[in-house]
């Protein structure tokens, strides 16, 4: 019982963060780790457990996301795509091959976390004048791909893209973003679903808890000022992060 109440707070805690600030799996994973859970097992557990909490955070902010389904279809598809190649580059990967990167993606989540929106203007940077419209497909495979493999920080690797890319207000890539992450993690958890990979009592109650969390997290964001929020929240994923890498 104590198992099953590590993983439904585990969800709780990682709906809020990412219908809140982002990077759920920079908390769930490393928590699911620690009840005994293999990593590969764990992030793939961690992905079908969270796959919903992004839509009770789209639901709590829905008003005008669905305008136009057709061009909102085909702005995510690239990233759905990407989503899926990186579900099967995670089934087909080696316990081993895992162990050996989760040091850099833990480190990329927790930078994605702390840069926030400054990511936009590190892609103006890094792709001046007209040459970033004319990669954004290319960047929302990146992104689709890393959150299919692994998403911790994808929300905010998303809110670059779609503010620098896509011309969008902040609290409107916000949106489309928690929709974008539900579309990711849609398309990665029906590979993962029949991978083997997947601990189900374990993702069914981090599912439970992401729901609650998610719909919690997307109310409280609206009264909560955005920078020591994602101050803490890294701060936090950091101490779980480096409990992690010493458990190694």
């Amino acid at each position: 019982m104590s198992e099953y109440l590590v993983f439904f707070v585990s969800g709780i805690l990682g709906g809020a963060v990412n219908a809140a600030a982002g990077g759920a799996k920079l908390f769930v994973f490393p928590m699911l780790v620690a009840t005994g859970l293999p990593p590969l097992a764990a992030n793939a557990t961690a992905a079908v457990g969270l796959w919903p909490a992004q839509l009770s955070a789209v639901w709590a902010n829905r008003q005008g996301l669905f305008a136009n389904p057709r061009a909102l279809f085909l702005q995510m598809l690239p990233a759905m795509l990407g989503a899926l190649a990186g579900a099967f580059a995670l089934i087909f990967s080696t316990e081993s091959a895992f162990l050996a990167v989760i040091p850099a993606l833990l480190f990329v989540a927790v930078a994605a976390i702390l840069m926030g929106r400054r990511l936009s203007a590190v892609l103006q940077r890094l792709f001046p004048g007209g040459a970033l419209q004319k990669v954004t497909h290319v960047l929302m495979f990146a992104v689709g791909f890393y959150g299919g493999y692994f998403g911790a920080g994808l929300g905010f690797m998303l809110i670059a893209v779609l503010t620098a890319a896509g011309g969008l207000a902040i609290q409107k890539a916000n949106t489309l973003k928690n929709l974008t992450a539900f579309s990711i993690y849609s398309v990665a958890v029906i590979p993962l679903s029949f991978s083997g990979l997947v601990v189900w009592d374990a993702a069914m109650a981090v599912l439970v808890g992401g729901l609650i969390g998610g719909y919690v997290g997307a109310r409280v964001v609206k009264h909560l000022p955005d920078t020591p929020m994602r101050v803490a929240v890294a701060g936090l994923g950091c101490v779980l992060v480096g409990a992690y890498l010493f458990r190694l």
